[in-house]
């Protein structure tokens, strides 16, 4: 899985007044084939990226790092530009990529982003510089000395981290004890040169018993400096793993998209990208062009990969012809299954059909149509399909586990939450499992009670990470629309942390209606209930 890189996406597809979005040339670029893209020029792949064309997964970062040193002078180019106008920032993965390939010929790019932000230096940026050693100490001596005092902190820890001996450096990093003690501190023990223990001992006598830690702060300093070995000299790094920032395969982001470059994607020469067009559109307004072109490409586009996730993605078309359309695939065994599946998801909000239902139920009868049948039903909202959930929790197979777990979520399986929370510990079912369990896990749902009920979910979770965290508030929202209620997180004004913690403080909502019980659930074209002006079916019910 992908670790969180923060604050990735700069901008959506509309650019600030005054700015022009510098686009490819290079026809490959526009949504470049994922199977080709060592194919591209580096620097040009990489401004794909920058646009949101590509997705930024393994494929990705090998289509790079394969090439070696030869990729340096591209990346060098590109890294060096301005990009702060970018849809997409890269600098987080440069730096992984120059730290994997380890090239000497990194440090001008590293020392720039250095530049940038002096004061906020991301510890992936310190570890590919440390190596550097020597070769990075001028650069950064004069950089230390540009800024304010106040600013200096991040490059004083840099320099003490070099493993560089000079006489320079004790002196700026004495000063800064006198500056801020506690951070002058940190630095002349990580530092470890003894001449600076004097300087931490006359700071030590300066303060005062009652300041217990400020104390302990010196004494590991100075313990520091005493235990370090005379040969020690900077720190030695272990290799970058590359691959486990990066999923296998990651699409591109649709948020940053205009319509009419996702539809432009829709008609790429790739499979893989028509695919992954069509499925971005089940959770994104569509407008006529779009479900027009999904239509045609759902009929008669060669690749039946392409035809399912088309059908899939018309679910919340009323559209007679096209509803008309799938009912007409699903039986037809004389086309592929995977297509076949599509339509079958496609005619979710149509169980009430007697024939839509039956199908679901023979496609699950089959192992190889289970998943996508327990998909389509779970998706259905449809409580007579509450049975077939629990029995898969654990099922041996991975995707028919995958929808046992939300449809025991979104059919409100209350009962089988402590099965839930099993799945805590499988990495590959984790974030399911916390979802699902937001849905589902047994008491009183309220807006005045949402906070409460993220702390439980924490709780029972070991533990959430930040990217968890807005998970589960999703989930929490959900569920809250879900009965008819405003949600709680996603309104929280952004300037004011605070959260009501009873009923009684939170603001007026509509009553409450009986969980996902007959028409509890709003319609999936009804206005949702979070008053966003979308329909649930857009909106919170996506």
């Amino acid at each position: 899985m992908r670790l969180e890189f923060s604050n990735r996406l700069r901008h959506p597809f509309t650019p600030a007044p005054g700015v022009t979005i510098r686009l490819v040339s290079d026809q490959r670029t526009i949504f470049p084939d994922p199977s080709a893209l060592d194919a591209i020029p580096v620097y040009d792949l990489l401004t794909a990226a920058s646009h949101g064309f590509v997705g930024i997964d393994q494929r990705f970062i090998r289509a790079i790092v394969d090439r070696g040193e030869d990729a340096v002078p591209d990346l060098l180019r590109f890294g060096l530009e301005d990009h702060r106008d970018d849809r997409v920032d890269l600098e987080e993965d440069l730096i992984a990529i120059f730290r994997y390939i380890g090239t000497p010929e990194a440090l001008p790019y590293f020392l720039e982003c250095v530049r940038r932000e002096p004061d906020d230096i991301p510890d992936d940026l310190v570890e590919g510089i440390l190596p550097f050693g020597g070769k990075a100490l001028e650069t950064v001596l004069e950089l230390y000395h540009e800024l304010e005092e106040d600013q200096a902190g991040d490059v004083a820890f840099l320099l003490a981290g070099l493993g560089v001996c000079d006489p320079r450096i004790l002196e700026l990093l004495i000063e800064r004890l006198e500056f801020d003690v506690t951070d002058g501190a940190f630095c002349l023990g990580l530092y470890g040169d003894p001449a600076g223990k004097p300087a931490l001992e006359r700071a030590l006598t300066a303060i005062p018993e009652e300041d217990a830690d400020l104390r302990r702060e010196i004494r590991y300093a100075i313990a520091q400096i005493d235990e370090r070995p005379e040969s020690a000299a900077g720190q030695d790094l272990p290799k970058l793993d590359i691959w486990e920032l990066y999923a296998e395969e990651a699409p591109p982001p649709f948020e940053v998209l205009s319509d009419a470059e996702v539809l432009r994607m829709l008609d790429s020469a790739a499979a893989a990208n028509r695919a992954t067009a069509a499925e971005s559109f089940r959770n994104r307004e569509m407008n006529a062009k779009a479900s027009h072109a999904l239509f045609d490409h759902a009929r008669s586009d060669p690749d039946a990969k392409v035809r399912a996730n088309c059908w899939e993605a018309l679910a919340d078309s009323d559209e007679k012809p096209i509803r008309a359309a799938m009912k007409a695939v699903v039986p037809d065994t004389s086309r592929d299954i995977v297509e076949r599946q599509g339509a079958l998801v496609g005619l979710c909000n149509s169980s009430e059909d007697a024939d839509v239902a039956q199908w679901m139920r023979d496609f699950y009868q089959e192992p190889a149509t289970r998943a996508k049948a327990m998909e389509a039903m779970w998706r259905s909202f449809d409580r007579q399909f509450t049975e077939y959930f629990p029995k898969h929790l654990e099922d041996p197979d991975l995707e028919i586990r995958r929808q046992a777990i939300w449809g025991t979520g979104y059919m409100g399986v209350g009962g089988e939450a402590g099965r839930l929370t099993a799945l805590f510990d499988d990495s590959e079912l984790r974030q399911d499992a916390l979802f699902a369990y937001a849905l589902c896990v047994p008491g009183e749902i309220s807006r005045g009670r949402a906070r409460r009920l993220l702390r439980k979910i924490d709780d029972a979770a070991g533990g959430l990470s930040s990217g968890e965290t807005e998970l589960v508030k999703v989930a929490i929202d959900q569920r809250l629309v879900m009965h008819r209620m405003e949600p709680v997180f996603s309104q929280l004004d952004e300037a004011d942390d605070s959260e009501p913690d009873s009923a009684e403080a939170a603001p007026p909502a509509p009553p409450p209606a009986p969980a996902l019980a007959g028409s509890a659930k709003p319609g999936r074209n009804e206005p949702c209930p979070c008053r966003s002006g979308k329909k649930f079916k857009h909106c919170h019910g996506a």
